[in-house]
């Protein structure tokens, strides 16, 4: 199975900032590709979830995965929020990529990996 890495920052105040480790997986769990740059999930607080179809079903503490029927939404859910937010558009871009990748493939999934 892959080794996945937690990932945690320190902002300038001294809070800690957790986010999601994005992976491309096959259907036996083994990493494809892994987006180098870490989502943090602390920058939506903001966000009305309700305004998203499956972005609000990530789990910020725990690993949410993503097949091939949920894909469609899950990339208009960040192209919406590409649009909404107006910092992290380079890992949404990652995102939205690895999404697109992922449909070209058989037998794949998007997996979040939480704090």
């Amino acid at each position: 199975m892959a080794s996945i890495r937690r990932h945690y920052s320190r902002s300038k105040n001294l809070r800690i900032i957790m986010g999601w480790t994005i992976v491309l997986e096959d259907e036996n769990g083994q990493a494809i590709r892994t987006l180098p740059m870490v989502f943090n999930y602390d920058d939506l607080d903001s966000l009305n979830f309700d305004d998203f179809i499956l972005l609000k079903y990530i789990d910020p503490y725990g690993d949410t995965t993503f097949n091939t029927l949920q894909l469609d939404d899950l990339q208009t859910d960040f192209e919406k929020l590409k649009d909404v937010v107006s910092i992290q558009i380079e890992i949404i871009e990652q995102i939205l990529d690895l999404i697109k990748e992922s449909q070209d493939e058989v037998h794949t999934y998007i997996k979040f990996y939480g704090d």
